[in-house]
């Protein structure tokens, strides 16, 4: 595990721990097949894409250790302003390779919007993608 991933995974998993209002990194959550992402940041709120659609917005839910599993943050479940769609987001810290990227990311993350599972990968939000300089 390169040492920049680990600050930022003590960095994520320590605000959890320290209180369920502490802050957290803001994070990006992707995935391959379809494309989709989900940006997670306390000041623009929770914002889903997929490539071709629209995105949706969400406002920030400050998260939460998954029941059991202290290594996992859970945002959500919470809807849009429109009360129309629904998405949770949980980030594992747990190394998560890109086959198509051929990279690794920091952590593993797991969507559900509308009821449709997506797996993926994340990494904080201003840590530069592997490969890519900062």
């Amino acid at each position: 595990m390169r040492p920049k991933t680990v600050v930022v995974l003590l960095v994520v998993l320590s605000s959890a721990c320290v209180s369920p209002q502490a802050e957290t990194t803001d994070l990006r959550a992707f995935g391959n097949e379809p494309f989709w992402n989900v940006t997670l940041s306390a000041s623009d709120g929770i914002v889903y894409g997929r490539l071709g659609e629209a995105d949706i917005s969400f406002p920030y839910r400050v998260p939460h250790e998954a029941a059991g599993d202290p290594t996992t943050l859970v945002f959500g479940p919470v809807m849009d302003n429109t009360a129309q769609h629904e998405i949770e987001v949980q980030v594992t810290s747990e190394e998560c390779p890109d086959t198509m990227a051929d990279s690794i990311h920091p952590m593993r993350a797991r969507v559900i919007i509308d009821g449709e599972e997506l797996l993926g990968c994340a990494r904080a939000l201003d840590e530069a993608p592997p490969g890519e300089r900062p």
